[in-house]
């Protein structure tokens, strides 16, 4: 086990870790002779092991091995309560009570154990690991020590100790644990590598270099390992020395992409722009340079060149447009144009369409890029390009409910009612447990709408209550099942209890505010309507300032006319009839102009547009 295994947060790692210690500690607490063998600083001693002690620490196990752990618990305490220094007890109390967050009871009792029987790997390793969860490094650093030394062999304790003298500045203790690392698995670049790092930091410059040079001698046919080497001379200013080495390379392997990365960078440092410049552009469209370089050096030129934001976006731009000419089918690259638009040109949406549409095509799975071109699409209605989208969505994301909703609202929108309905079925076909209720509510709702718009009113009315059940508060289902209600003249206190809740949740928006209007209208109740419809088509608005509300209709002047009228308030009632009829367009009942001729409110028609 290691240190990060002993993390214990959930029953299911208590029940893991059970099998690993279990057999060790059973061995110990049924032995036959009833003694049990302890050492505790370098002197041998014995315990005698009551039967007594023996058959309840025995029982513990058992009821941990079937998970029943406070029975498990229970027992243990009466074995500490047996021997309150038992070590195996004190341990594996401990883990329980790291369990139940009593950290200071858990330390107590491993800090016990440990000093009653320091030569047993599994308690150092335990308090080892609270110590570095409560960050305390001083404390836990010797423990780790202790470990080292009783396995000698276990890399992973060394690694460990490796990073805690780094971290508590002891460079030269960290190397030498990497040296004992190195004996057991032999030479590897990660090690040498930090070796390097840690020579580095105590000046050592020769001893870090000849750490390279071995690795290179163990590997020669890696030239990689060369040219980090070389690297790491150019970062140090040696350039001769490294420009050596870069020729010695380019003699065994000349089209090595490592080699040309690594010579770019040194023209860099050492001032050869002109040489510099073209090696990178080299690199940059050569097919055969890897797309994580590509990318690299890519990143580096943005960085470099939107020091002058005004002259860069023009160079990386037209850096951008040539390589699609190189990988035109480069998804990272895309992303990367993706971000650079974002970040530095943001008004630019039809290239950043077009790039996010690209990547979307080459990779189908990218739902970033679909979801983005969703949004898009439907925030600029442009439903045609929706429709396709969509459709394309709905083939590789069978499972993404919104591909399916916004299908049928671009073909909803482009008078394809028909087709739109077998969209949002199609989506409620795919909902699953893990569905979002939201969305699947909103599937619901919409195809109400678009039921209701099809003259099938009891499917509608059904999808709006399935609707409901999975969201109570979907408010445009609410509204719009609140409304079609009232047009029927029917549940008209359903209605007004949906349409309520509508403006508890949203009181200034118009819409709902005419709803609940107009129902309290259907419901006689006239001084009332008046107060709501009121703030949405105040008397006091100029006429100019009414009709350029985006928010209002001729279905909504009517409202506010048939309401005045009822309220005696004649005059007004002709102006909002009369603002109807200049507006026009779809919803207003076929009595409007006789409204308007007789001077009175006339009952007749029906208005079917609140969407």
């Amino acid at each position: 086990m290691t240190i990060r295994n002993l993390q214990l947060t959930t029953y299911g790692q208590w029940r893991h870790i059970l099998f690993v210690l279990l057999s060790g500690l059973l061995t110990v607490a049924c032995s036959p002779r009833g003694r049990v063998d302890m050492t505790s600083s370098g002197v041998k001693a014995t315990r005698e092991v009551s039967p007594r002690f023996r058959y309840l620490y025995a029982e513990a196990a058992r009821q941990k091995i079937v998970e029943n752990y406070v029975c498990a618990f229970d027992l243990l305490e009466h074995c500490r309560q047996i021997n309150p220094d038992a070590p195996e007890v004190l341990y594996e109390l401990s883990l329980y009570h790291r369990l139940l967050h009593n950290d200071s009871l858990a330390v107590s009792y491993l800090e016990r154990a440990v000093e009653l029987d320091s030569a047993q790997p599994q308690y150092i390793e335990a308090l080892a690991a609270l110590r570095l969860e409560q960050h305390d490094v001083d404390r836990a650093l010797p423990l780790i020590e202790t470990m080292a030394r009783l396995q000698p062999r276990r890399t992973d304790v060394l690694s460990r100790l490796v990073n805690l003298y780094a971290e508590a500045g002891r460079p030269a203790d960290a190397i030498r644990a990497l040296d004992r690392i190195e004996l057991l698995e032999g030479m590897m670049p990660s090690v040498s590598y930090r070796k390097f790092a840690l020579y580095k930091q105590m000046d050592k410059d020769a001893e870090a270099y000849a750490t390279l040079e071995a690795l290179c001698r163990e590997y020669p046919h890696e030239v990689s390992y060369r040219l980090a080497i070389a690297n790491e001379l150019v970062d140090d200013g040696r350039m001769d020395e490294a420009q050596a080495i870069f020729d010695e390379v380019r003699k065994q392997e000349p089209g090595n992409m490592a080699l040309r990365l690594s010579q770019m960078r040194y023209y860099r440092d050492s001032d050869q722009d002109s040489l510099f410049a073209s090696s990178r552009d080299a690199l940059l469209y050569d097919r055969a340079t890897p797309s994580d370089m590509r990318i690299a050096i890519m990143r580096d030129l943005i960085a470099e060149q939107m020091k002058d934001e005004a002259r860069g976006r023009h160079v990386v731009d037209s850096v951008f447009a040539r390589l699609d000419t190189v990988k035109a089918e480069d998804v990272d690259m895309l992303t990367l144009r993706a971000a650079f638009l974002v970040t530095y040109d943001k008004d630019n949406d039809s290239l950043f369409v077009e790039v996010m549409d690209r990547i979307n095509s080459i990779q189908p799975s990218n739902t970033q890029a679909l979801f983005y071109l969703i949004q898009y699409y439907g925030q600029h209605q442009l439903y045609t390009q929706l429709e396709a989208i969509c459709r394309r969505g709905v083939i590789t994301h069978p499972e993404e409910l919104i591909c399916h909703y916004f299908l049928g609202v671009a073909l909803f929108q482009q008078d394809k009612r028909e087709e739109a309905l077998q969209a949002f079925r199609s989506g409620l076909r795919q909902r699953t447990e893990q569905s979002k209720a939201t969305m699947v509510a909103d599937l619901y709702s919409i195809m109400g709408d678009v039921l209701h718009d099809l003259g099938h009113t009891a499917e509608a009315y059904e999808a709006y209550d399935s609707c409901l059940v999975y969201q109570d508060d979907n408010v445009a289902c609410l509204n719009n099942y609140a409304y079609y209600l009232s047009l029927e003249e029917r549940d008209l206190d359903h209605a007004e209890e949906m349409s309520y809740r509508t403006i508890r949740l949203h009181p200034d928006n118009k819409t709902y505010l005419d709803t609940y209007a107009w129902i309290l209208f259907q419901k006689a109740r006239y001084s009332e309507a008046a107060r709501y419809i009121d703030r949405v088509c105040p008397a006091d608005s100029a006429d100019s300032v009414l009709l350029a509300d985006a928010e209002l209709s001729a279905v909504v002047f009517e409202h506010a006319g048939d309401i005045a009228a009822m309220n005696g308030q004649l005059e007004r009632a002709l102006r909002f009839w009369r603002l109807a009829q200049q507006m026009g367009g779809k919803g207003v009942t076929p009595m409007l102009p006789k409204k308007i001729k007789l001077k009175k409110y006339v009952k007749g028609g029906s208005n079917n547009s609140q969407l």
